[in-house]
């Protein structure tokens, strides 16, 4: 799928021909709007797709490896409103998104796609500004899960609570000792995500051209005029 995503009524075998040259022969208003019926009901079905988490041969949506605490429908921004358009030119009609990285995005969904992510390096003024700030609730629970305890002055380690540790250390020490309880200097600099395929988009050729088919055959129904 293409950032355009380029779906076209074209069709094969001998039925099928016939069936495009008489729509070639319609007044152009009525062709435009048999073009424009087949790039609604790709929008339809990619929004059905999305709504049911199924791709258009029916297989189900691979689910996130991380479960959100919201539950909502993966890939329901790119089927929201104006988010997919279409566009009539000619003797084509084309379905795609409203921008390039939209369009980028829709197509890695797609597809699947192998990702490196890179970790973005601490500016000095962020890093200054956690030597002063207190250790959030976060990082306290995460020293907690850790199993990070304090070391009294007689030497016996003692557990300790969330709000002890917020008041007690910085973000940046904070930093350090989860680093130390994972047994790592310092952060990793680059991580693969894996994005699994998911075809939201019916840009399935037997699909579309049983669809173009039909919304052909529905128009020539109504006559030549």
């Amino acid at each position: 799928m293409a950032i355009d995503s380029g779906v076209r009524a074209s069709w094969a075998g001998e039925s099928a021909l016939v069936a495009e040259l008489k729509l070639m022969m319609l007044p152009p208003e009525r062709r435009k709007r048999a073009l424009g019926q087949m790039g609604r009901e790709v929008k339809k079905q990619a929004r059905k797709n999305v709504k049911t988490q199924r791709s258009v041969r029916g297989e189900g949506f691979k689910e996130r490896k991380k479960q959100r605490t919201r539950n909502g429908e993966m890939l329901s921004g790119f089927v929201k409103g104006a988010n997919i358009r279409q566009r009539t030119k000619g003797n084509s009609v084309s379905i795609g998104f409203k921008n390039t990285v939209m369009g980028k995005m829709a197509r890695a969904h797609q597809e699947g796609q192998s990702m490196t992510m890179r970790a973005k390096p601490m500016s000095k003024q962020l890093k200054e500004k956690w030597h002063g700030e207190e250790a959030s609730m976060a990082q306290a629970d995460a020293m907690i899960r850790l199993g990070f305890k304090r070391k009294t002055s007689s030497g016996i380690e003692k557990p300790v609570s969330r709000i002890w540790i917020v008041e007690n250390y910085t973000k940046w020490r904070a930093l350090g000792i989860l680093y130390t309880l994972n047994n790592k200097r310092q952060g990793k600099k680059s991580w693969q995500v894996e994005l699994p395929a998911r075809e939201f988009f019916p840009n399935d050729s037997q699909w579309v051209k049983a669809m173009a088919f039909d919304v052909v055959k529905t128009e020539l129904a109504k006559g030549r005029k």
